[in-house]
């Protein structure tokens, strides 16, 4: 069949058009399957709109046509040159899409021996064994199959395939190019926009979040690249102040108080001091990351006293979380992605939310959890929660780092010896 494709027979190509159709829409089962399963909700996987992936077609038409140039060779050689050729495919898609569309839909940085983070050795495992078993079960029953129907129909299908796929891929790249246009004016709009307007942007691109939930860190280091300038403007006239509250040489202000008051001193809500957080209990690092959202939020005439609440509460879970093996998380759980929600059921519990401060405690951990932030102090308190977190774990690590130091041989000499000569 191949060697009729080369002496181009017009049977032969619409039998492999069929063919990769077949293998395109498998592949998309595979991935809404796996990413459905990931994600706990059904998502329709891909960059087309429509039931189909053609790097799966793409990936099982070239290793046909493998299997029939190398068919001599040993099988372990046949599978290192597949697993070697499909990986080479991936990257090189990877590779078009960053530099034509100037985004990244997947990265493997995460995962062991990966090469620019567009392709890595789990998967390329993943693609080998796969091939194996398309080769021996999948292909030959397909291609039989294909084989028995009708030569009309073969080619009025793959002429209906070509155009509803070129139609597909035109409509998804003009998909993609809309997206960026909608990032980059959420960018360089952010503030001007109303929160209705923005939930709206969001939802117009949310299947290709669902697709590729890479694109969330996007969204995020652009929005966050606004909400950062923004704030450094804000910090330069205020961060003496707001560090010297924090560092508790000051009061906070009353009306902060007077915004958190049914909350911080709540019996239940107090329990957070009996869990660690980085440098500080739970309990103190949700105070700090409330009021300095709440002063953020003040100096941008936004709603003030529902960032404020909702960062008190964002991390309201009552266990620890190096060591989450507690009722309210097994310790096979994620407590990045899980503990929003149960920080959310603690906080509805006991405490009256509206819909801003759901939404914060709910999203706070984005990217991380898949939907981004609705309102713009949702927004913000992700930003404080990052910032102070990376504050206090740098303090930890610097006390860690002084303390090792100390405990050196000879350290303590040296530090006698030079305290002698001054």
């Amino acid at each position: 069949m191949i060697k009729h494709i080369i002496q181009y027979d017009t049977t032969a190509i619409f039998h492999y058009v069929i063919l990769f159709a077949i293998y395109s829409f498998m592949g998309w089962i595979i991935e809404v399957v796996y990413r459905s399963i990931t994600q706990r909700k059904f998502i329709n996987a891909g960059f087309l709109h429509g039931t189909f992936i053609p790097l799966y077609g793409f990936g099982a038409i070239f290793v046909i046509v493998l299997e029939y140039l190398f068919h001599t060779l040993h099988p372990v050689i046949k599978m290192f040159v597949f697993g070697s050729v499909l990986t080479v495919m991936e990257y090189i898609v990877s590779f078009l899409f960053e530099k034509i569309f100037k985004l990244k839909l997947w990265d493997y940085c995460g995962n062991a021996f990966n090469i620019h983070g567009r392709v890595c050795l789990l998967f390329s495992a993943f693609w080998t064994a796969l091939a194996l078993i398309f080769l021996t079960l999948i292909h030959p029953a397909v291609s039989r199959s294909v084989d028995m129907l009708d030569g009309t129909f073969v080619g009025a299908a793959s002429i209906i395939f070509l155009t509803y796929g070129a139609a597909d891929f035109i409509f998804s790249v003009t998909s993609i190019g809309a997206f960026r246009h909608k990032i980059a004016y959420l960018y360089s709009e952010y503030f001007n926009l109303s929160n209705v307007e923005i939930e709206k942007i969001f939802t117009s691109f949310q299947r290709l979040r669902n697709a590729f939930p890479y694109l969330n860190r996007y969204i995020d280091n652009n929005i966050n690249g606004e909400i950062k300038n923004r704030i450094r403007a804000i910090l330069k006239s205020i961060q003496e102040k707001i560090i010297g509250e924090l560092n508790g040489r000051r009061p906070f202000e009353k009306e902060f108080y007077y915004a958190i008051n049914d909350i911080y001193q709540h019996e239940e809500f107090m329990k957070l001091g009996n869990y660690y957080h980085h440098n500080s209990s739970i309990y103190d690092h949700v105070k700090d990351v409330s009021y300095f959202a709440y002063r953020i939020c003040k100096r941008l005439k936004l709603d003030y006293r529902s960032a404020a609440r909702g960062a008190l509460l964002h991390d309201f879970f009552l266990y620890n979380w190096r060591d989450h093996d507690a009722p309210d998380l097994p310790k096979e759980n994620n407590h990045g992605i899980e503990h929003p929600k149960i920080a959310l059921a603690n906080a509805e519990k006991y405490f009256s939310l509206n819909e801003i401060e759901k939404d914060i405690i709910k999203k706070h951990m984005w990217p991380l959890t898949l939907v981004p932030p609705k309102y713009k102090e949702s927004f913000i308190v992700t930003f404080a929660d990052k910032y102070l977190s990376s504050k206090e774990f740098i303090e930890e690590f610097k006390k860690i780092r002084r303390q090792r130091l100390a405990r050196r041989p000879g350290k303590k000499h040296r530090l006698r010896k030079k305290i002698k000569v001054h």
